[in-house]
């Protein structure tokens, strides 16, 4: 449930918090039946700093309410494997972190409580204390059930000196991805016939990365009820938003290759200014602002002929359908996922709750601002739309994707009917 590095806490499997009688304010006396201790387990897959994080966390909580003790079990390695396999024996952690691509799955499973009952109850929260893009993302059919820990949209980072060099102005909110070609043609320098620097760098093969520009051409991955890829993957918008997407690598060559990042060995070819553009998550802002040679800026992603669209990388925590102490694992996750235990993710993440996000000058700080302003544009993904789709879709999307960032030559038209017909069988037979 991680995605490769520090950036994702997001991707598939391949990947609530007072007594329900009592007031709004945290309980300091929550207790199992019979005013015994109650023992709640959170599953995570964070080690390192991350588990330190939800430590701090629960001993806070513990410190006020002495009748609870908090787990935390920290499984940084096939996490997704054995949620499943305690789901299936029926005894998975009181709460247990998720990602974005696999609530669906999850729900579908019955393992996930519907939190409403106990958001909107006495001892509930204020929706409108979060932002509501990203408490949605945990919401599906009008069920609650994921409550948000962290998450990111989109962004992009620029390198002001590589412009100042190239006497290239900044760009700004409301560009388009037109723009964002044509500044890259200008930022990208070849030296003897080799490319020394590139004007941008996009997100590969992934997927979720894709999804700005495939949605803001008017394109799809799947319809929005999950039922049909016919018309939407392979629609006049994504052929046209992936030709764009695939002149920019090998047209034009603007976006370093696989192999060119290759060639680097893993390095941040943006920190080695190397590259004047990256489409990216929030992730790198830390060493980005930790590197003195480094001087640079973020603006919002770009607008698209159709849409203005951005997307979201999310974590958050699910209550375990069969916990045998909701009500108190509801009073923790409330205080885990509310401006207590907020305030301690903010230092290293973005924050759903509006209060923290500004007290932490998320929404003023010039370099994070971009992101939380992308919120009112974030475009559900389709794992979240059909638990199916890494099993259909994602498979077809994946294995064109390969094919095109191998460099090899491709009819992108008729590949994307062919991996719609495909995936429109795939999901037939998953339906049966």
């Amino acid at each position: 449930m991680k995605k490769a590095g520090k950036m994702l806490l997001t991707f598939s499997l391949s990947v609530g918090l007072l007594m329900t009688g009592c007031s709004k304010d945290t309980s300091t006396n929550v207790k199992g039946k019979g005013g015994e201790t109650v023992t709640l387990r959170i599953g995570t897959w964070e080690g390192g700093d991350g588990q330190a994080m939800q430590q701090k966390i629960a001993d806070a909580y513990m410190a006020k309410h002495p009748n609870v003790k908090i787990q935390i079990e920290s499984v940084p390695d096939q996490y997704g494997t054995k949620l499943l396999t305690q789901i299936a024996g029926g005894d998975a952690p009181d709460i247990f972190q998720i990602g974005d691509g696999d609530i669906r799955t999850f729900m579908e499973k019955g393992a996930l409580e519907d939190l409403n009952t106990y958001a909107d109850g006495k001892n509930g929260i204020k929706k409108e204390d979060y932002y509501q893009n990203v408490l949605d993302v945990g919401t599906i059919d009008g069920k609650l059930y994921t409550m948000p820990k962290d998450y990111s949209t989109l962004a992009v980072f620029y390198n002001k000196s590589l412009f100042d060099k190239a006497g290239v102005p900044y760009p700004k909110k409301g560009w388009t991805w037109d723009d964002f070609y044509a500044i890259s043609k200008k930022l990208t320098k070849t030296e003897n016939g080799k490319i020394v620097q590139w004007g941008a760098k996009l997100g590969g093969a992934e997927q979720r990365f894709l999804l700005p520009i495939l949605y803001s051409y008017g394109g799809s991955f799947i319809s929005d009820d999950g039922k049909k890829f016919e018309g939407y993957l392979n629609s006049a918008g994504s052929k046209e938003a992936l030709k764009f997407y695939h002149d920019m690598y090998f047209k034009d060559k603007i976006t370093p290759s696989n192999a060119d990042s290759e060639a680097f060995k893993g390095v941040d070819l943006f920190g080695a200014q190397k590259v004047a553009m990256n489409v990216m998550g929030r992730w790198p802002v830390t060493d980005y602002k930790a590197n003195p040679d480094l001087k640079f800026g973020t603006v919002e992603l770009p607008q698209g002929p159709q849409k203005d669209v951005n997307t979201i990388f999310y974590a958050g925590y699910g209550l375990y359908s069969k916990s045998k102490n909701k009500d108190a694992a509801w009073d923790y996750l409330k205080y885990l996922t509310g401006p207590e235990g907020e305030k301690v993710f903010a230092d290293h993440a973005f924050t759903a709750v509006k209060s923290v996000a500004e007290e932490k000058g998320q929404t003023t700080d010039p370099i994070l601002k971009p992101f939380i302003d992308g919120i009112s544009k974030i475009q559900i993904f389709p794992e979240r739309i059909s638990p199916y789709y890494t099993t259909t879709g994602s498979k077809e999307v994946a294995s064109l994707m390969e094919q095109f960032m191998l460099g090899k030559q491709i009819n992108i038209d008729e590949e994307l009917d062919k991996a719609a017909k495909n995936s429109d069988e795939l999901l037939s037979k998953e339906q049966k």
